[in-house]
């Protein structure tokens, strides 16, 4: 007599587990494929975000008793936070913010990285900053001069040949006779703020 109870085939088992197998490294494939999209959606956000602090802002500083806007001139202080914008009003740069800028990065850039937001514990970015003629390119900078001829704002580490996001911003800048090389529109000095993050 012929049993009629189901069995599990072995055929079965053997499909099952073909499919199962592919199941899983087609889903690993595509996580991986779209890995490196997550991160440069990020790194072009965390650009973005320093380009609206420096170009939008004109920064803060607090010493827990006291607090103002012009940072730049009590960065230097203990136990002064910061955030070092650089505008007198909105894409408008003020020359003297811009100075200071440059001498706190290149006295404390770990510092200005966290203010920033750069460093956190779940991320560490690097970064670079630069004012540039608006002929500038990714390919041949052109940087923004003062009238000795040294650059006005390039600070920062080197870009990584690597990922990196670049953002740029064109501004008006607040004092055009310190520039060496301006670029005139309208009567008033134009340049491009330009924010490198890997």
């Amino acid at each position: 007599m012929r049993s009629t109870t189901g069995k599990l085939g072995l055929d079965l088992l053997v499909g099952l587990s073909i499919f199962l197998f592919s199941f899983f490294m087609i889903s690993n494939f595509i996580v991986g494929l779209f890995g490196e999209v997550r991160s440069e959606i990020s790194l072009s956000s965390e650009a973005y975000k320093v380009s609206v602090i420096l170009a939008e802002i004109p920064g803060k500083w607090s010493n827990g008793t006291a607090n103002g806007t012009d940072w730049e001139n009590y960065w230097s202080e203990r136990n002064v936070i910061f955030l070092p914008g650089l505008a007198s009003k909105p894409c408008e740069l003020s020359i003297s913010k811009v100075v200071a800028f440059k001498k706190v990065v290149e006295s404390d850039y770990d510092r200005i990285k966290t203010f920033l937001g750069l460093k956190t514990p779940d991320a560490d970015y690097d970064f670079h900053v630069s004012l540039e003629t608006i002929n500038s390119t990714p390919f041949q900078r052109e940087l923004l001069l003062n009238t000795s001829g040294f650059p006005i704002l390039d600070v920062g580490k080197s870009p990584s040949t690597f990922q990196v996001a670049r953002y740029e911003r064109l501004v008006w800048l607040d004092n055009c006779s310190v520039v060496g090389n301006p670029t005139v529109v309208a009567g008033r000095c134009v340049a491009k703020l330009v924010v490198v993050v890997w």
